[in-house]
């Protein structure tokens, strides 16, 4: 009687076991469902053209001039000159869709030239 006892706790404890990962199943699988739906939504169209992107940044290309003669823009950076600011003014706009303007130069008075912070000063010996 005793061994028939544990049989049929064993195959009750199976048979609850197996229909509790068929449960988990099913609410996995509808997780899966709700998920694959919200994040599969197959109309999404996701388009990255380098040559598009060439293409606009040769318009930022000019005339550059060397003078010296700084200028402050919007996001916290100093120019070497306006030709300078106007490049990079050109490729952010471009790269992050940001728009940058020329502020006084008070707003930049303790940054250094964008385009001179790649030279250390160990360098300079």
């Amino acid at each position: 009687m005793t061994k028939f006892l544990l049989v049929v706790t064993t195959a009750l404890v199976a048979a609850l076991s197996c229909s509790l990962s068929a449960v988990e199943a099913l609410d996995r699988d509808k997780l899966l469902d709700v998920v694959g739906t919200v994040h599969g939504n197959r109309h999404i169209i996701v388009k990255y053209d380098d040559l598009e992107e060439d293409r606009e940044e040769r318009k930022c290309y000019g005339h550059f001039t060397r003078d010296i003669d700084p200028v402050c823009g919007s996001n916290g950076k100093k120019y070497t000159n306006l030709s300078m600011f106007n490049y990079r003014k050109c490729m952010i706009k471009i790269q992050e869709s940001t728009e940058i303007q020329l502020v006084d130069m008070e707003f930049c008075k303790d940054v250094e030239l964008e385009d001179m912070e790649h030279i250390d000063e160990d360098d300079s010996s």
